[in-house]
């Protein structure tokens, strides 16, 4: 075949070898993406009705001179895992699909969802596994924790407040790929959504307050000063247990013509603002207020016992 005959075929062979190279890698980028780290880390766990959330953000700048790799493929190759029992907390991840200095940020939020009354221990810290390329470099975390149950009032903003969220608008749920979800999520919530209305909570951003009675579980709200009726100050991590009775001899109070329902805890020997009933002193089983309950008479008033102080608090419910 002659040269003049040949050169329409390489004409429209060109194009075609010319877009097979673009579409394949340089070595020194295949060898980048490929170059990936597991990295283990742990987000110490809420309290009961609360939440944690963490930041995972990388030490190096996502580019290199000589690399093509982009931003978004290094984002695009990081995974999320639990690495060990995640107990009763729901754990939930995601990535930015934006960028914060050429690097991408890792959102993981631990919402504490231990039952009302359950006695259940709480895990001190949740661990996570995090896969991604190695020339992100080392990932250094930091988290806020309990946002509900201790407010933070005053202060510096948390270091995870920086996300790009432009006009102090609220952080969108569109803006985060899911990378993880384990456990029971919150109603109404996807795990993408659940992180978002979490950083808008810590940040002091707007936020859902469906979601923070999603978090909290509808526990008991606490005091308001100044109220018309003051609100029972119990934080919304009690426990629920009997009251408390008196260190004093046990007698049993059990004539008919006698009603002390109204403070069962303060004796048995009917000084409720009632008239002596002038039973016979007799020893009780059990405590009169744990046998009131017992009984079904419904004499003595269920409370929450508050565990957080040194000293025991006893709430109204």
């Amino acid at each position: 075949m002659s040269g003049r005959a040949a050169r329409p075929m390489i004409r429209m062979i060109a194009p075609s070898v010319l877009a097979v190279l673009l579409l394949v890698p340089s070595p020194a980028a295949a060898a980048h993406v490929s170059a990936l780290r597991v990295w283990k880390e742990s987000v110490v766990a809420p309290a009961q009705f609360d939440l944690a959330l963490a930041e995972v953000r990388f030490s190096r700048r996502a580019h290199a001179a000589g690399v093509r790799s982009s931003a978004s493929r290094l984002a695009r190759s990081i995974r999320l895992a639990a690495a060990g029992p995640t107990g009763l907390d729901y754990v939930a991840g995601a990535v930015t699909r934006f960028s914060v200095g050429k690097r991408p940020r890792i959102l993981v939020l631990v919402v504490n969802r231990r039952p009302r009354g359950s006695l259940a221990p709480d895990l001190a810290r949740i661990g996570v596994a995090i896969t991604a390329a190695r020339r992100l470099g080392t990932p250094v975390l930091s988290q806020v924790s309990d946002p509900f149950t201790r407010p933070r009032s005053g202060g510096p903003v948390p270091a995870l407040c920086d996300l790009p969220v432009s006009g102090g608008r609220s952080l969108a749920a569109s803006t985060l790929r899911r990378l993880l979800g384990r456990g029971a999520a919150l109603e109404g919530f996807s795990a993408r959504a659940a992180i978002a209305q979490a950083y808008n909570a810590v940040c002091g951003k707007p936020y859902d307050a469906a979601f923070r009675e999603a978090v909290t579980g509808g526990s008991a709200p606490t005091c308001e000063a100044g109220s018309a009726k003051p609100l029972p100050c119990c934080p919304p991590n009690a426990i629920c247990a009997p009251p408390p009775c008196s260190a004093g001899p046990c007698q049993a109070c059990a004539c008919s013509p006698c009603a002390c329902g109204a403070c069962p805890c303060q004796s048995c020997d009917c000084t409720c603002g009632c008239p002596p009933c002038g039973c016979t002193a007799c020893a009780c089983a059990t405590p009169p207020c744990l046998a009131a309950a017992q009984s079904g008479g419904g004499a003595a008033k269920a409370s929450i016992a508050c565990p957080l102080l040194t000293t025991p608090v006893i709430c109204p419910l």
